[in-house]
């Protein structure tokens, strides 16, 4: 047997070829999981195709899954000049279709037939880019494939399956490895079509970072078809003016949740988020909206200032992302350095959403608590009681690099070099900035306002 790898454009081919003949390549998890997918099928050709076609397009999970088949594929999988619509039912439609199309192709050959010669020589695929895509890598995503799979496999069995990526085969495996074929089979044509239908909501849905024309922002994006058959991305839920729309609001949730865990195995938004677009039969940005940020509230006082924590699991599949602990502790915000990020995160975009003046505000990787008043003074300056010292009145959440440089200065030093910046690392920060002098009265003063926005917001659940 034959294979035809496709390598980097710069690849060492003596090199490459060393390692392959040495040690060979390592299968990932995920290759290993879609052989033993493929095993259940092997009786059936035409489904075993339309599963590897589906699970090869959505393992490229930087791009948007309808560049995983051809155009002719993309018409009757995704509409025919759309491309932005879900046609199928079910695994055994798509294989129909897919089937049909095989037959009609021109070409005789059959892959057990192909000549050395002619896999030589077989063509390079140039896909056609979508307009203004001016690099390969325009889009980068919020999670790895094997952990997609994982949010797909929650979502299909309603199960509390741990997002480890590391336990892929293992966590597959009691539904795999079933006495039962029948059911074993049920289960993979059904997850091949979830597992298609979640990618193509993923891209639509969640956000990407986006790199273009020398920037790179936050989008949340679809394709659009043209009649001059060009295709481009626009905002998903169609607002031209992007700091204005509801599509710009929905981003800022998506990329909140994003920035306070980036860790992939917290990353219980991202599947709150796939079983609600998953679950809506008909999705506007309005209720979307609404759900995200009623999902933020149960974050918030369900879990994280609560003095009884209501587990991940619950809050989105039993509860449906609605608050409904009332066990509120307001003093677990005077935690200093223990306060979650997610508080400070929530808390910026609630800010965001009531001062308009920050409208430009985007969210960013900051993991770092800076106490305002610090804890270690420089030389001269009087240090303050604790308590004060871990007031939410006196914390704020920035990056690491920036709270190390500063660390110790006082607040009036820290405003000079923070308000030079162009940038905006923290809203909460700014508005500390605005005060004159900092001490206990400011402090005690902004931590009770900063207070009232996050419990006024409690009591606005929709």
């Amino acid at each position: 047997m034959i294979l035809r790898v496709s390598v980097p454009k710069d690849t060492d081919l003596n090199h490459y070829f060393e390692i392959m003949n040495n040690r060979g390549e390592q299968l990932e998890k995920h290759e290993i999981l879609k052989a033993n997918c493929l095993e259940i099928f092997k009786n059936d050709e035409n489904l075993s195709y339309s599963f590897n076609l589906i699970w090869e397009a959505c393992s490229n999970i930087e791009k948007y899954v309808q560049y995983g088949f051809s155009v002719e594929q993309r018409n009757v999988i995704f509409g025919n000049n759309d491309w932005n619509t879900l046609n199928c039912k079910d695994i055994e439609d798509i294989t129909d279709n897919l089937s049909r199309l095989k037959k009609n192709e021109k070409s005789t050959l059959d892959a057990t037939e192909q000549t050395l010669e002619h896999l030589i020589n077989l063509p390079q695929i140039n896909e056609p880019k979508p307009e203004d895509e001016d690099t390969p890598d325009r889009f980068n995503t919020v999670i790895n494939f094997s952990n997609f799979l994982l949010h797909v496999l929650r979502i299909q069995t309603k199960k509390d399956i741990p997002l480890d990526d590391k336990r892929l085969i293992e966590l597959f495996d009691p539904y795999l490895k079933n006495s039962d074929s029948k059911k074993v089979t049920e289960f993979v044509k059904l997850f091949g079509f979830n597992l298609l239908k979640c990618k193509f909501l993923f891209d639509k849905y969640v956000i990407k970072r986006e790199f273009l024309k020398g920037t790179d922002r936050w989008s949340l994006k679809q394709l659009r078809w043209y009649a001059s058959k060009k295709v481009s991305y626009v905002n998903t839920f169609g607002e031209s003016t992007e700091n204005e729309s509801e599509n710009r609001s929905i981003l800022m949730l998506l990329s909140m949740f994003h920035v306070s865990t980036p860790t992939l195995v917290y990353k219980h938004w991202l599947n709150a988020a796939l079983k609600y677009v998953f679950e809506t039969p008909s999705i506007n940005s309005n209720n979307y909206k609404i759900y995200l940020e009623n999902l933020t509230k149960a974050f918030l006082y369900d879990r994280f200032i609560s003095n009884k924590q209501i587990d991940y699991y619950e809050i989105i599949y039993t509860n449906n992302g609605i608050q409904l602990n009332t066990d509120i502790n307001e003093g677990l915000l005077n935690k200093g350095t223990a306060i979650e990020n997610f508080i400070f995160n929530y808390l910026d975009y609630l800010l965001w959403k009531k001062e308009s003046e920050y409208s430009d505000f985007e969210f960013t990787f900051r993991s770092s608590v800076e106490h305002y008043y610090p804890q270690n003074p420089i030389e001269g300056n009087e240090k303050i009681d604790n308590d004060l010292l871990d007031n939410f009145g006196n914390l704020c959440l920035i990056s690491r690099s920036k709270n190390s440089i500063l660390s110790n200065y006082m607040p009036q030093a820290k405003k000079e070099h923070y308000l030079n910046s162009t940038s905006i690392d923290s809203i909460k920060q700014r508005i500390m900035m605005k005060e004159t002098n900092w001490g206990k009265d400011e402090i005690i003063k902004h931590g009770e306002s900063m207070k009232k926005v996050l419990m006024h917001d409690r009591n606005n659940i929709e």
